[in-house]
């Protein structure tokens, strides 16, 4: 079993770029998953002494990128000190034997909604999220493709691990909320239904009615706000609107062209390989069949799949695609507590039988940085040993 550990440069850059690794070595991990961007984030590190904050309100690009390369959007990129770990792990890892695969952030990107709001996602009301782009915005997939190029070309990564390609929920990334009233599962589906330029556009172009599309969302979303319990019939009848199910559907495919995106510039036979996680918003609004289809629309771009659990495993062995092409499985275990607390060991546990079921070839830790050397290495001893 390949084992990796997510990290990130400013805990490398803390702690000492040759240090960290030859600990990261010693442990018995194979890779190291390093953030090139990142989204907002407040984390507390008990690495090197006293526990240290790091925190950074809209995200940032963590990498030495070169501003030249870039169109309209221009990376936002972190302070010098941190990029420069990019640098200094790739000369050192080499030395290791320890492979690097870029840590991608794709959509959950603040900053590019600060600098361009042209490109956020847009709930039925018209409201934009501040906390997201969308995919299908060509803007952002200019600046996309020339990221992953960037990375690629300046470092020697095996592969490029995009986290967050599909579209999120409604309210992901908002760090205060305040939401009073119930929102039903069904509404923060609808919630979810992106309306910015680039869907709209989209969606008339494939012959639909937009306007009336937005209405019928927007409809449906006062409904359950104000009966929460709903009806069964509501959500069956909105499942079964084909211009809905359209505009859904080109929704979803937005970001498996996206990972198409990823690696539109780089040489083919050079190429790293590009991992994922299968996700979707609207399990309520795609039928099965439907999610099965772009689950292989989706194995078919990519050259691993990532899940958590046990239930995602059973998911993503059900894609047909897999007899096309070969399709690496992956798990991520992220304890999300102290792996010493019971909550903690008990998502480890399920992570593990996940991967057994799943027959995973790559274990990736999260997160080097935000525990102790000691849980990092129980949790290497836990894949390691025999089920």
């Amino acid at each position: 079993m390949r084992v990796t550990t997510y990290a990130y440069p400013w805990d490398l850059a803390r702690i000492g770029v040759e240090r960290a690794l030859q600990e990261i070595v010693s442990c018995g991990i194979d890779a190291l998953d390093l953030a090139s961007t990142y989204h907002p984030i407040d984390t507390l590190s008990p690495r090197d002494g006293s526990p240290r904050v790091f925190t950074n309100a809209r995200g940032a690009v963590y990498f030495p990128a070169r501003t030249e390369r870039y169109g309209r959007i221009q990376p936002s990129v972190a302070a010098p000190e941190i990029c420069a770990v990019w640098p200094e792990v790739a000369k050192h890892a080499t030395k290791l034997d320890l492979e690097i695969s870029a840590w991608t952030i794709t959509l959950y990107q603040p900053w590019i909604v600060d600098a361009h709001p042209e490109c956020a996602r847009t709930l039925p009301s018209g409201d934009p999220i501040g906390s997201g782009v969308c995919p299908a915005s060509d803007d952002f997939r200019e600046y996309f493709a020339a990221l992953c190029a960037d990375i690629v070309d300046q470092f020697a990564v095996s592969m490029i691990r995009l986290e967050g390609l599909a579209a999120p929920t409604y309210d992901y990334g908002w760090l205060r909320p305040r939401v009073l009233v119930e929102v039903s599962p069904l509404a923060g589906e609808l919630l979810a239904i992106c309306f910015c330029v680039s869907c709209c556009r989209r969606g008339i172009d494939e012959g639909l009615d937009v306007e009336a599309l937005r209405q019928l969302v927007n409809d449906a979303i006062v409904a359950e706000i104000e009966d929460p319990a709903g009806t069964p019939e509501r959500a069956a009848n909105l499942a079964a609107d084909a211009e809905l199910h359209a505009f859904l559907v080109q929704h979803e495919r937005a970001s498996v062209e996206l990972a198409r995106i990823a690696v539109s510039r780089l040489d083919a036979a050079t190429a790293p390989r590009l991992s994922t996680m299968v996700w979707t918003p609207y399990s309520q609004l795609l039928d099965d069949h439907t999610r099965s289809d772009l689950q292989d629309e989706l194995a078919l771009a990519v050259d691993q799949l990532v899940g958590v659990s046990v239930h995602d495993a059973q998911r993503l062995r059900s894609s047909s695609a897999l007899s096309e092409r070969p399709v690496e499985f992956g798990v991520l275990l992220a304890p999300l507590h102290s792996p010493a607390t019971a909550a903690g060991a008990e998502r480890i546990e399920r992570g593990l039988r996940g991967a057994a079921e799943l027959g995973a070839s790559e274990i990736s830790l999260y997160n080097y940085g935000l525990l102790r050397e000691k849980d990092v290495r129980d949790l290497v001893t836990a894949v390691r040993a025999p089920l």
